[in-house]
């Protein structure tokens, strides 16, 4: 499995994060852009700000994904990557369900295959959305959501992007209630976990809540995840 999730934070901190994505990478890779996330007036701009951040980097392809219905595993299986964009969690995880979208990432993570989620993009990856409500800018739900289970990509890990650190107590209160641990991202920072082995990749350290233990990663440290 190889993942990457970003804190959503700007483009112009994550010039060593995208380096390390495209280190994982085959020659030429293709790349599905999924930016359902977002305002579907700007997904056109989001595939322009995703060709233009990968300016540097010879993509054979990049195409977007617009309706996960219509995702079949023939067409999927002709990428290397999936990057799904940030914006809204509830808005993409409303997407996502009723769909194959969670068998088919599963298949094409088996397959070897990169996924790169970024802020809502690297929460549903995650074990739970509650997450989204944290900070001073939480996402509303104004979808039909109402599991909020997430995509339990990381075993029991929810995700948790934008981290301040005036959200400690609010992070703390949720692993309490609900017994999750929290995997907490700066916006200028981002982790790729590959088997079982996180890396921290960015400016900013990452911070790990688990029952009654904070633990801190800095750049560049690897931690075995449970």
């Amino acid at each position: 499995m190889k993942l990457i999730m970003t804190g959503g934070g700007d483009s112009e901190h994550f010039e060593e994060i995208d380096q390390f994505f495209i280190s994982l990478l085959q020659e030429d890779p293709k790349l599905l852009f999924i930016p359902l996330a977002g305002d579907p007036e700007h997904f056109d701009d989001g595939l322009e700000r995703i060709q233009s951040t990968f300016s540097t980097i010879h993509f054979d392809k990049i195409e977007m994904c617009l309706d996960l219905h219509e995702l079949e595993w023939d067409y999927l299986k002709r990428f290397d990557a999936i990057y799904i964009d940030g914006g809204n969690t509830f808005t993409l995880m409303n997407e996502i369900r009723n769909t194959h979208f969670y068998e088919l990432l599963h298949r094409f993570l088996h397959h070897g295959g990169v996924v790169n989620g970024d802020s809502a993009g690297a929460i549903i990856l995650g074990s739970h959305l509650e997450t989204a409500h944290f900070g001073e800018t939480p996402d509303e739900n104004e979808t039909e959501v109402i599991s909020y289970q997430g995509l339990n990509l990381l075993g029991p890990y929810a995700i948790h992007c934008h981290y301040e650190l005036s959200e400690k107590k609010e992070v703390q209160e949720f692993v309490k209630e609900y017994g999750f641990p929290v995997i907490a991202l700066h916006e200028n920072t981002a982790i790729a976990v590959i088997d079982n082995e996180l890396r921290v990749i960015g400016e900013a350290n990452v911070t790990l809540f688990n029952q009654g233990n904070i633990a801190v990663v800095h750049p560049s440290e690897f931690i075995k995840l449970k």
